[in-house]
Order: structure tokens, then sequence, then C-alpha cells
């Protein structure tokens, strides 16, 4: 019998796991990266290089899956449409346009009952980012609204730096109010047609905008727990979601949540399912798309992923003992870019 096929967009680190995942399920993997070098090469059973434009490879990656996934939702608009209009795309092309900007993310965010995102305003010029920032007690946090990830595109504006930002082209920027929030949190869902399940939150803690420490469980009360469920339930049913979800959340002073973004793909807050739940976030998406179905977490013990960023990948082994490291193999240190983690009980 001839083995399933997983098409993946995209060859960083979420496909490398991704990779892993299928292998141990007899699943054979076709990564399309658009990079020569990429962490997913020597996990891969197959692979393109190219343009995600290039019409000849684009058509023979769709003609060799059976199902298509992504590890990176910064995939043009187009190409997704192409792909879905040929093969199942896991998650929706509708899902991955709206967490490709923050705009459409925000309205539709907001357009739900029982969720809410921090104040926002759409800024088209300097005196828009003027005239807002004033609404926003005077400091605020400016956003691109596609292609932001990892702290780029974010500019903290106040009245002392305003005037930096004068010569500035705004195509496609919002301004968001700064918000003094207790913790952040996320919860990771994973969804098909007939079941649904989440993984239990986490507290994450960020430096610079990238996530440097995820810790299982996140210290919050079980009524903050219920309701960090119900709305990543909630989420992910409104978007009919087939595959998996993450959603990043702020817990407030006064205990209420307030949701600052979502990822359709596996997350590296999700990164202790690997050796601390029965079923990995990566193993779940496997299922929702192969088998149209999703399996409990079943997390093991109290555990904490620590990325490694940047130079720290060159003390790598200097690290407290009794953890796991995860390299994900890429081919230029850069200053904040996430090299690997490291995963251990706590």
């Amino acid at each position: 019998m001839s083995k399933k096929k997983l098409g993946i967009l995209g060859g960083g680190q979420l496909g490398m796991f991704m990779c892993q995942a299928a292998k141990r399920n007899n699943i054979h993997t076709i990564v399309f990266s658009n990079t020569k070098n990429f962490s997913a090469k020597s996990f891969c059973d197959s692979y393109f290089v190219a343009g995600f434009d290039n019409k000849k490879i684009l058509k023979e990656f769709i003609e060799s899956s059976d199902f298509i996934t992504i590890e990176t939702e910064n995939i043009p608009k187009h190409i997704l449409k192409e792909i879905e209009s040929k093969k199942k795309l896991f998650p929706s092309s509708f899902i991955i346009e709206i967490s490709q900007n923050r705009l459409k993310e925000k309205k539709f965010l907001n357009s739900i009952d029982c969720v809410s995102t921090v104040k926002y305003k759409t800024i088209v010029n300097f005196n828009d980012l003027k005239e807002s920032l004033k609404s926003f007690n005077n400091k605020a946090i400016l956003k691109s609204c596609e292609m932001g990830y990892d702290g780029k595109g974010q500019f903290l504006i106040c009245n002392k730096n305003i005037d930096q930002f004068r010569e500035m082209s705004f195509k496609d920027f919002i301004l968001e109010e700064k918000i003094n929030f207790e913790k952040e949190i996320s919860v990771i869902v994973c969804r098909t047609k007939k079941k649904i399940i989440t993984y239990p939150p986490v507290e994450n803690l960020h430096k610079e905008s990238i996530l440097r420490e995820t810790t299982y469980p996140a210290a919050i009360n079980k009524s903050l727990e219920e309701m960090a469920i119900f709305i990543a339930k909630k989420i992910s049913i409104e978007l009919e979601l087939e595959g998996i979800l993450a959603i990043e959340m702020f817990v407030m002073k006064d205990n209420s949540i307030l949701v600052n973004e979502i990822a359709p793909r596996p997350h590296n807050s999700g990164h202790w399912t690997l050796d601390y739940c029965k079923f990995s976030q990566f193993d779940n998406l496997l299922m929702a798309i192969f088998n149209s179905s999703v399996e409990s977490p079943m997390p093991i013990m109290n555990c904490k992923m620590v990325n490694v960023i940047g130079k720290e990948y060159k003390k790598k082994n200097d690290f407290i003992k009794n953890y796991k490291f995860y390299d994900y193999y890429k081919d230029e240190i850069k200053e904040l870019r996430k090299m690997g983690h490291y995963t251990f009980k706590c």
C-alpha cells in the first residue's frame, strides 16, 4: 500500500517537527521551501526549492501531495487559492488570510461574542498617528498589518519619539493601545468536523517581542483556565477550523482575557508537547489531516520550554542538567533568530 503524502509549505523548524512526526506515522513528506538551506531538509522525504510563485514547481508540489499544510502563514494569497482549488489545505485559506493581516484579524476576533482584543485604530498618515496616540494616553504600539512576526514591523510610540515617524509611509499599519497585562498565555486547538481538543493554557514570557520561555501549566486559576479554553474553542468553531490553531492571549489585572493574535499552524509555545504530552501538537495536526480525528494531549508532567536565540546558540551546551535540546539547523546565526530550544521538567 502506498504511503500517505503530506505537502508542507515552508521548511523551517515547524516543518522539521512535522516531518519527524510524519515519519513516526508512516507518512511521506514533501516540503516546498523558498530558501535553499532549510531546517526540514534532512528530515523530509523529498523537497522543492523555488519561489512560491514558480508555477511549474508549484504544480509539481501540488500533484505530489495528498493534502497540504503550512508551517508559515506568510504565503501569498493567490498561491493559497491555487493550492486549494486542487487539494485540501489545512487550515483553509480563509483562516490563513485572516491571520496574515492584523486589521482583518482584529475585526474578525471582535466580531465574536465573548472575544475582545486591545483597542486599536487604522493608521494611514502621520496625522492619524498623532491623533490616535492621544486617545491611547500617549503610549501605543505601531504595527504593520502584514509580515510582522517576532517583533518585526513593530514600534513603541510615545510623545518623545513620535516625530521620528513623520516621514514614514503608513501603508497597512494599525496602532494598538499599550496595555499593562498581568501575564501572557496561549492555548492550542486541534479540530476536525467531528471533534475538538485543546492543549491546556501555558504561560509565555516575551522579551523584545520574541518568545523566550513557555511554562506548563500556566499559573492561573481554574476559572481563567476554563475561560481561555472556551475562547480558544469559540474562535476555532467560528473559523470552521480543520487542523491546528494557536491563540495568544493577555490576562489582565481584573482577570479578564484579551486575545492578542492567532496562528494557523503549530506554535512555538507548543514545543513542550513534544516531550511532555502523549500526543504532541504535531501528532494531532497529522491526525486531523489524515484521520479526521484528534486525541486528548494527556500532559505528563510540569515542564518548561526555553528558546535559544541568536548567539546563545554558541553556548547551547552550557545549560542546566536534565534538559533536552532541539537544534533547528539554521544555516546562519542571526541576532534575535530562534536557533533551537530546550525542554525540561520543573
